[in-house]
């Protein structure tokens, strides 16, 4: 029953009274008549302000204050507060010191009992108690430790509350069980300090492009912000049918300064079927000092931040593993973040400063599995401290793990499930990304992968930059489709889609019986640039018994936005190493240790390359070739030329073009290409080509041969 409701139901019991039933033929008084019109009129609840004034925890107080215990019990018994106008629960009664600032709940009077769960729709603001000072870390304390069995610190049940300024530690289950909706855990005045002046950090992060970082930023925690730590269970739970809460500047499992690990036995905060969740370290209006807000969610016995079943979740300007000096690392000690289950539309970073970071964590820094759908992983530094590299933060395992099966949903008209957009993931001890198992309908683009943010120095992943294995399908490495509707689809060719450079092993490795994927637009082995070293430490790209994948453009529409470069790696540019049907076309691949595309144990059905048998470069860099291609006969295939400045070992760094070619009905064909230029007739000293059959199948390099410069 409402409120309104109740109270309009006492007017109807008075006007009962005053009437004196069995009276009909008399005129209802005067007051009668006013109060029966008042049913007919909006009751609006008038909120009330609760005070405490004790640090005891003896349930004792008179009227609206008392203890904590006491006043929490009172005002679910007034119980007039609205979302539009809640009640204030204050601490003016107390002053706190350094001595004296705890209210230890189960050790007084009131015996060993969890306080009781707020069904009121009130604020609790600890900026209120007297001596608070956010800066020096004196704050009022919820203390749990004498509690037993899985006593919660504060139980939201009403809905439309809010917790600001609070430290509450050593509970033997949750920090916070939020069971309602509405609610607010931090701060909601955003800029302001104790004092009520606004903050003025020093350091601050704009929207930069690639290449171009800015000076560490200064974190300055907002004064609503809660600590949440050395709880049994989870710092923050939020369980099922609790929908529309808001976590902002809060640090979950660590100390008050945020730079000492205090972490929850569980997760740091656990969100479980429940919608339109809010974590927000910053939010848009922010923009301008990003950064500067955050939640500190480090440190925890469990995850960091677990997402189960849950929709339209919102993880904006948060830290999962690092300290709030975003340098000293304290990961949690599974991952940073877990997607999981049936959660539907996460958007986990957008624009600076928007992003988050997840490092220093001791299994991935972020980890998408179940079938979690329509999962977007926006501006996100995966074992990387934002814009500092000197920190050495990267997760025990992958930067971003996503094993999803995505719960065929897509975004929008797209054919994607899941997007890593505009990350950076180094440093990790295993891969940068790793998609596996069943994972289908993801996408990989704008992304860094091995360097620092500065997309030239090496930061490098222990293993490979991007491995796909299993069965994973459809996946897509770089691509300029609007992955989410409403952004642009066209880049040039010189803004990359993905860097993927510098990592140990392999820049981009399908493995297993990976299938119908895809890299476009991406420099593997080059630095920001596409020209300067960078090289991973094995393979550009690996092939190791995937089909069906194209690397650059589709068969018979080469396009130059769609090539990679692949270059500077230790070892061959593209391997393919047992798969079928793996195209690989109009991509510069030199200057790598090996040849630029190898194929053994049958791959890509040992497709032959052409013969070269002429060049001639004219003025201005015209090229005309001539060779020959043995291979099935009465079938078309496409052959690519490419110019290269010295001979090496089968390289191609400058695509030219190409042409459909028809062997006989003896496999063999002589052919000869003209009217192609390279853009510099410098380049063009050397021409080599590939062959493609019509099921996608491409060959290794020709041997080059040298060009004849006639005019």
């Amino acid at each position: 029953m409402s409120k309104h409701r109740d109270f309009v139901g006492s007017l109807g019991r008075q006007q009962a009274v005053i009437g004196r039933p069995g009276r009909r033929d008399r005129q209802a008084p005067r007051s009668t008549r006013f109060l029966a019109s008042l049913e007919a009129l909006e009751v609006r609840a008038v909120p009330t302000t609760f005070t405490v004034n004790s640090l005891a925890d003896n349930n004792v107080g008179i009227g609206n204050t008392g203890d904590l215990r006491y006043v929490i019990t009172r005002a679910n018994a007034l119980n007039t507060g609205t979302p539009a106008a809640p009640d204030m629960i204050q601490f003016t009664g107390v002053s706190l010191t350094g001595a004296a600032h705890t209210i230890g709940v189960g050790s007084g009077a009131a015996g060993r009992k969890a306080l009781p769960a707020l069904r009121d729709a009130a604020v609790i603001d600890g900026t209120t108690a007297g001596g608070f000072d956010n800066l020096n870390g004196l704050m009022l304390t919820l203390d749990g430790h004498a509690l037993r069995g899985g006593a919660n610190g504060l139980t939201l049940q009403g809905g439309n509350a809010a917790v600001r300024a609070l430290e509450i530690v050593n509970f033997p289950g949750d920090g916070i069980r939020v069971a309602s909706s509405g609610n607010t855990i931090g701060g909601d005045q955003i800029g302001k300090n104790a004092a009520g002046q606004t903050n003025s950090p020093t350091g601050r992060v704009t929207t930069l492009p690639l290449g171009q970082p800015p000076t560490t930023p200064v974190f300055v925690r907002p004064p609503q912000g809660n600590i949440i730590a050395a709880n049994g269970g989870d710092g923050v739970r939020i369980t099922k049918g609790a929908n529309a809460n808001v976590l902002e500047g809060n640090y979950i499992g660590t100390d008050v300064t945020g730079t000492k690990a205090r972490g929850n036995g569980g997760d740091g905060v656990a969100i479980l079927s429940a919608d339109g969740t809010q974590i927000l370290g910053t939010t848009p209006p922010d923009k301008n000092d990003p950064f500067v807000f955050y939640n500190v969610i480090s440190g925890n016995k469990g995850n960091g931040l677990v997402i189960d079943g849950a929709t339209n979740t919102t993880v904006f300007a948060n830290f999962f593993g690092l300290a709030s000096d975003n340098t000293t690392p304290l990961g949690n000690r599974l991952d940073g973040v877990l997607i999981t289950g049936k959660s539907d539309r996460t958007n986990f970073g957008g624009n600076i400063p928007l992003g988050n970071v997840s490092a220093a964590n001791g299994k991935n820094g972020v980890e998408v599995a179940g079938s979690a759908s329509r999962t977007l992983l926006g501006n996100t530094f995966a074992g990387v401290a934002a814009f500092n590299p000197t920190a050495q933060v990267g997760n025990h395992n992958d930067g971003i793990l996503i094993s999803t099966t995505g719960g065929h949903q897509v975004f929008g008209s797209s054919r994607f499930s899941t997007i890593v957009l505009t990350c950076q993931s180094s440093n990790n001890r295993r891969d940068g990304v790793e998609i596996f198992g069943k994972a289908g309908g993801v996408q990989v683009t704008q992304s860094l992968i091995g360097l620092q943010t500065d997309g030239k120095a090496a930061a490098p992943n222990g293993r490979d930059g991007i491995e796909v294995h299993g069965n994973a399908k459809a996946v897509a490495i770089g691509g300029f489709e609007p992955s989410v509707e409403g952004q642009p689809a066209e880049q040039s060719f010189l803004e990359a889609s993905n860097i993927i450079s510098g990592n140990r092993r392999d820049g981009v490795a399908f493995d297993g019986g990976s299938r119908g994927g895809s890299i476009v637009n991406s420099f593997i082995g080059t630095d920001i640039t596409g020209q300067a070293a960078a090289g991973n430490g094995r393979y550009g790209i690996y092939l190791g018994g995937g089909s069906g994948l194209r690397i650059g453009s589709a068969l018979g529409a080469v396009t130059p936005r769609q090539r990679n470069i692949v270059a500077f790696n230790a070892l061959q540019g593209v391997l393919v190493n047992g798969g079928t049907s793996n195209s690989i076309l109009g991509n510069p691949s030199f200057s790598n240790g090996e040849a630029g595309i190898a194929l053994q144990h049958g791959g890509n059905r040992k497709q032959p390359a052409p013969v070269l048998t002429s060049a001639q470069v004219g003025p201005g860099g015209v090229t005309q070739v001539t060779g020959t291609l043995t291979a099935r006969r009465n079938t078309t295939y496409q052959v690519e030329i490419f110019a290269n400045p010295t001979g090496g070992p089968g390289n191609g760094q400058t695509f030219l073009g190409f042409a459909n070619v028809t062997t006989d009905a003896s496999g063999s064909a002589r052919f000869t290409v003209s009217g192609l230029t390279a853009p510099d007739p410098t380049t063009a000293n050397f021409l080599s080509s590939t062959a493609t059959s019509p099921s996608g199948d491409t060959s290794m390099f020709s041997q080059a041969i040298p060009a004849i410069h006639i005019g």
